[in-house]
This record gives C-alpha cells, sequence and structure tokens, in this order.
C-alpha cells in the first residue's frame, strides 16, 4: 500500500479521537461510537444504505471497500470477512459504529487480517452456504422450448448445470442435481429432492421462449404473484410443460402448506439471491438484462429454503440460440452464477442470515 493510502487510513483512526462529541458519537458504558454518515462525509467515504436488506457500503475508489451490516458484529473489509466484536447500532436516525471497531478495520487495512478478526470456520453463527440442488429445466419427453434450428431446452440446461456443478464443486460447496441425464423429472419431484437433501439454495436452470423472434435476454426469478402479464404467461407454459396438470401426491400437498408458512422467511433471501445472480450475468453475458421478477412457477413453490428460476435467454430468438449453442456461451453463464451465489454468501454471512 503506497504512502497515500497509509496516511488517509492513519487519519480515520486518529482523527476520531477529535471528532465533536455532540455532533457526530455518543458513549454506551465505556464504549465510544461514531456517527458512520459523518465519518464518511469527514474521511470522503462512498456511503450507500440499503434499508431493505440493512446493509452499509463505504468505498473510497477501489483500493477500500467496506461492507457493514444493522445489528450485527460482522464486517467485509476488502473481501475479507471480519468479527468486529461490535455491532452497528442505530440512534436518533443515525447508524453508528465504535470506536474498536474502527481501530480494528484500521488495523487490517494497513497490516492485513489477523488470526483474532476472524471467526473460526463453519460455525454455526455464519449460516455458511453449504449445499445448492441444480436443476436442470425439463427433460426426457418434455423438450422444453425448441429454437428455429430445433436446439432443445432440455439440453442447454442440462449442459450448464453440469457446468456450473463443476464449478460449485471446485469452490467447495456440495452439489446434488436433480437431474444428470436427459430424464424427465415432475416439477414437484425437483422441490421433494431439494428438501430432502435439507439444501440451503435450489437453483432451476431454464432457457426462455416467446411468439416475439425479438424478445431477447436473461432475468431471474422468484416466487411471488406475477410481476407482469410476461411472467405470467411465462409461468403458466412451465408449470405445464406437457400441456395437463400434475397429480401431486398427498403428502406433498401436506409439505406445501407446511412451506406456507415459511414462505415469507425464504422471500426475503430469494429476492436477494435473485439479485445477486442478475449482477453477476450482467456482468459477464453482454446480452439484455431484464431483471428480477417475480411469478408463481410451480417448481419453486414448496422449496423449505431460497429458491430462484433463472431463463438464462430466449432459445426462440436466433441470435440468443446461436450462442446458447456453444460451450464458451453456456461456461459464461456457470461462471456469472456461481459469481451471484458467491457474493450471495458473503451478504448472508455478513447479516448473519438475511431474515435472521
Amino acid at each position: 500500500m503506497n504512502l497515500k493510502y497509509r496516511i488517509i487510513i492513519l487519519c480515520l483512526t486518529l482523527g476520531c479521537a477529535t471528532l465533536p462529541k455532540e455532533e457526530i458519537s455518543y458513549k454506551r458504558s465505556s464504549q465510544k461510537y461514531i456517527s458512520l454518515t459523518e465519518f464518511a462525509r469527514r474521511y470522503v467515504f462512498k456511503f450507500d444504505f440499503d434499508p431493505f436488506f440493512k446493509k452499509v457500503y463505504l468505498n473510497k475508489g477501489e483500493r477500500i471497500e467496506i461492507i457493514l451490516a444493522f445489528d450485527s458484529p460482522v464486517a467485509i473489509v476488502n473481501g475479507d470477512v471480519v468479527n468486529l466484536g461490535e455491532k452497528v447500532k442505530f440512534k436518533n436516525g443515525d447508524l453508528f459504529i465504535s470506536s474498536q471497531s474502527i481501530s480494528r478495520i484500521t488495523q487490517i487495512l494497513l497490516y492485513g487480517m489477523k488470526r483474532e478478526y476472524v471467526s473460526p470456520p463453519r460455525s454455526p453463527q455464519w449460516y455458511e452456504i453449504r449445499k445448492i440442488v441444480i436443476d436442470p429445466g425439463h427433460g426426457g419427453k418434455d423438450p422444453g422450448a425448441i429454437g428455429p434450428s430445433g436446439l432443445k431446452e432440455k439440453d442447454v440446461t442440462l449442459s450448464i448445470a453440469r457446468l456450473l456443478r463443476d464449478k460449485l464443486k471446485k469452490a467447495g460447496y456440495k452439489v446434488i442435481m436433480t437431474r444428470d441425464r436427459d430424464k424427465f423429472i415432475s416439477l414437484w419431484k425437483r422441490v421433494y429432492i431439494a428438501n430432502k437433501e435439507n439444501a440451503d439454495l435450489f437453483i432451476s436452470i431454464h432457457a426462455n421462449s416467446s411468439r416475439s423472434r425479438r424478445a431477447c435476454g436473461f432475468e431471474v426469478y422468484y416466487l411471488a404473484p406475477a410481476s407482469d402479464e410476461e411472467s405470467r404467461a411465462l409461468a403458466a407454459a412451465e408449470n405445464y410443460p406437457l400441456g395437463i396438470a400434475e397429480k401431486i401426491p398427498d403428502n406433498t400437498a401436506v409439505q406445501a402448506t407446511i412451506w406456507d408458512l415459511l414462505y415469507s422467511e425464504n422471500r426475503k433471501d430469494s429476492i436477494q439471491l435473485a439479485r445477486s445472480i442478475v449482477q453477476a450475468l450482467n456482468k459477464k453475458m453482454g446480452t439484455r438484462n431484464r431483471g428480477v421478477k417475480s411469478a408463481n412457477f410451480y417448481v419453486l413453490k414448496g422449496a423449505q429454503m431460497p429458491a430462484i428460476l433463472v431463463e438464462v435467454g430466449f432459445i426462440s430468438n436466433r441470435y440468443e440460440e446461436s450462442k446458447l449453442k456453444t460451450w464458451a456461451f453456456r461456461n459464461k453463464i456457470a461462471d456469472a452464477i456461481v459469481e451471484g451465489i458467491k457474493n450471495y454468501e458473503r451478504d448472508y454471512i455478513l447479516t448473519a442470515g438475511f431474515t435472521r
């Protein structure tokens, strides 16, 4: 780190001791807390607050990135997960961090990570993502959508899922596939597999189709009432892949009732997972970003964990069909999904679970 940034970082710590108490700080027991907004203003940090997920982002160019979460002692400093020992507090409409926490962050920025600042790995309090179920859409007698040249959705989704599986395993995750060959699997059974495996995440992979040959791009769905007419139509098509409704076993219907009680808990996590994957796809894909959407997909209903459906592109669009035929494009999709999952896990750790 060059001298300029060492001086800036030292100023962060030394300056905090001289900030006017009545303006930006207060004491609780023997611990002093400093206003994050005033701290960011004085030391020229870019300050962003996400009220939905209660996270604070402090950036200084590309050199320093600090992410904090309201009412959590966990922070991420330049990509490293750190236990600060003190929670970020909310008081009189502002967020406050302890002077001890600022001192720890400063030392990490100056000298790098030290063992005492990192909690033991695999501790339950970290809410790590360990097991992921990947669901390649369609299969067997259900080809899914078919492109202008005859490319089948079921083949595209299986290829991407295999690439994704290998990458996730390499990254240290345990991966379960709902199908690893050209085989028909009912929608309810896909969710049953995820629940039986007690997975942390459920990711269903699909390729989109539209009557409009101009429709293009990727989008990621979570389970909720349809966000628009296109989403409603897409869900209807995916929910009846063979043109008929599936018979759902009685015990699965009971599980779905139990799931309704968990729905609100998993929904926020699913939205954040969808956002993370959309952001990663947007960085890597070079195709239209259609954003995060909601729809009543049967394949997501009943999942007892965060669950999303990724539409990787429009197989009905000649240009995107030609890209979906290539290994390179499929590999890009898999890379982006892995990056999205890692970013989601980072934020999940930071907030000790979005809904907890």
